[in-house]
């Protein structure tokens, strides 16, 4: 009797498919990997920044003069948009991942229990567009 293709073999896609995800795969893993050193930066800075803050606190300056002197908006702001900019280089590459184990065959399932999120979310980010980075 002939052998039979598993499940998995016969659902991947074909090489040249799978050499662009994995490309894809690879980029964007770049990208998370440049946000969270981004993102590290920008924590050293906010910690010397608050030790900054502390002192003069602890000197007896009001809390409006060092929000002034310390730039705290500006540094809020920047701290801020580190974060948005490394869950979306999150969102990203783990989008780019589910799409890579899919085309190669795993379930749903699979991939949401390898990575401990719902079936749900693996669905959804599966067949949704691939997200841009923003500039």
């Amino acid at each position: 009797m002939p052998r039979r293709a598993s499940a998995a073999t016969s659902k991947a896609a074909p090489p040249p498919q799978l050499d662009a995800l994995r490309a894809e795969v690879i980029r964007t893993m770049g990208e998370f990997e440049d946000a969270i050193i981004a993102t590290r930066n920008q924590l050293k800075v906010m910690e010397t920044l608050m030790r900054r803050v502390r002192r003069m606190m602890e000197s007896g300056r009001s809390a409006n003069e060092i929000a002034r002197q310390a730039n705290a908006a500006q540094a809020r702001a920047a701290t801020s948009k580190i974060i948005r900019d490394v869950q979306a280089a999150r969102h990203r590459a783990q989008q780019a991942q589910f799409k890579m184990a899919a085309a190669e065959g795993a379930t749903m399932a699979e991939i949401a229990r390898n990575w401990g999120v719902s079936r749900q979310l693996v669905s959804r980010m599966v067949k949704e567009g691939t997200p841009r980075r923003r500039s």
